[in-house]
């Protein structure tokens, strides 16, 4: 299908689906839900063979992907989407005003590679532009175009006109974000295509809003009292290497303190030692063999597993954290700073936004610094963990995965849980208008 008819087609069903009603809207997530679960054999087979990833990974992954569609359906047939802000009397002859939210319209949908099911075709953006009452046209990832096709021939039967699926490169992308129809973007993926896909909207004779989640290094700061735990330092090397170190919440960047280089040794070790399955594109497994090369080359202390891809460890002293060991880096890696503990708000305000921030702490004396460092990580990041790994992020109401610039174009929204659909409905105030009109 053309951009221009799939676009076409949305406008045109857009007022319909505006139309449905909460539970009209649960029925259709929940059915488009129930579709893919009845075809998950299919589906986990083919997107193991496209990505690479493994059917455990791609099972669960089908779970949250259908789990996510019933719970953004249960939200709005709650209501609970729609505001609760009411002043009566307030008008002018002491007339009512009050809330209400209605669809911006057809949305953009811009699959995502790492995640081809939950940030995929029928994925979190897609989910939440359907419960917000928006059609949505999804540009497929090119890396697995035979698993968007088939996500895409299971949506149609449940979402007729209000789904649409385009295929193509750059120009594709452009043009679908350059679309008049088109109202709204929603795009997972590098920080150089979702500021292309930005600036193509704001472009635009009518500029419209690009939610991209882009780039975050989801810097790990480990406290003295923590640092004596080595089994931290294993917990943190699975959470580098799984899924080959291609998730956007991978923790790429671990502070650990300058006097306790054992830890950071078994973090090393950890990673390096640990065999990858291969990425998803041979693009991506280039580049991250071009990163351990201009490492190596460099004079860096870089610990290089046997596998390929390789798993690699770059160990550094915070005087060495500058240019590219600063940026995200696609691939299982990590980049291991030597600091004192007394400079982490510092170092942790130098950085860029991220997805997330993770503080692991032990002794009464790793909370009291934990109180300094923890407000700064906050006006860095859109979720900030204590003692976990940030690779888990749960699909709940209180879930924001989002961030300050450059991890998502839009620090205030979340493409993950219910507060996803935000991003896809607008307020509109009533004045004196009688309840029964709209």
């Amino acid at each position: 299908m053309t951009v221009s008819a799939a676009v076409a087609r949305a406008a045109a069903f857009a007022p319909t689906i505006a139309g449905w009603d909460g539970a009209r809207r649960r029925d259709t997530l929940h059915a488009l839900a129930d579709a893919l679960a009845a075809a998950s054999d299919q589906v986990v087979k083919v997107a193991a063979e496209e990505t690479g990833l493994t059917t455990a990974r791609l099972t669960g992954e089908l779970d949250r992907t259908t789990g996510q569609l019933r719970l953004l359906g249960d939200y709005v047939a709650a209501g609970r989407h729609l505001p609760t802000r009411t002043s009566p009397g307030a008008g002018p002859g002491g007339t009512d005003i009050r809330q209400i939210v209605v669809p911006v319209g057809p949305v953009a949908v811009f699959a995502a590679s790492n995640f081809p099911l939950a940030f995929g075709v029928l994925g979190g953006d897609t989910g939440a532009a359907l419960a917000a009452g928006c059609p949505v046209v999804v540009k497929a990832h090119p890396a697995h175009p035979a698993l968007s096709d088939l996500l895409a021939s299971i949506a149609s039967g449940v979402l007729g006109d209000a789904f649409g699926l385009v295929s193509g490169g750059a120009d594709v992308s452009l043009a679908l974000v350059g679309a008049p129809g088109v109202k709204a973007v929603g795009f997972t993926g590098s920080l150089r295509g979702g500021r292309a896909l930005m600036d193509a909207a704001a472009a635009r004779p009518e500029p419209i809003p690009v939610y991209a989640e882009m780039g975050s290094t989801n810097p790990v700061f480990v406290l003295p009292g923590a640092a004596a735990d080595l089994t931290r330092a294993g917990a943190l090397a699975a959470a580098v290497t799984g899924s080959a170190g291609q998730l956007c919440t991978k923790p790429g960047l671990v502070f650990v303190p300058s006097d306790a280089p054992e830890f950071a040794e078994a973090l090393a070790t950890e990673v390096a030692g640990t065999p990858v399955h291969r990425m998803l594109t041979d693009g991506m497994a280039a580049a991250h063999a071009d990163w351990i090369t201009t490492l190596t080359d460099a004079g860096r202390d870089v610990r290089v597993g046997p596998s390929d891809p390789a798993p690699v460890a770059v160990v550094i002293q915070a005087a060495d954290l500058t240019g590219a060991l600063l940026e995200e880096h696609f691939g299982p890696a990590v980049v291991v700073v030597l600091a004192d503990p007394a400079s982490y708000p510092a170092l942790a305000g130098s950085l860029d936004g991220q997805l997330t921030a993770t503080v692991h702490a032990a002794l009464p004396a790793d909370h009291e610094a934990a109180r300094t460092l923890v407000p700064v990580l906050a006006g860095k990041a859109g979720r900030v963990v204590w003692n976990g790994v940030p690779t888990g992020v749960a699909v709940v109401d209180a879930m924001l995965h989002g961030g300050p610039w450059p991890a998502t174009s839009a620090a205030w929204s979340t493409s993950v849980g219910t507060g996803a659909i935000e991003r896809f409905q607008r307020p509109v105030a009533l004045q004196g208008v009688p309840a029964d009109v709209l």
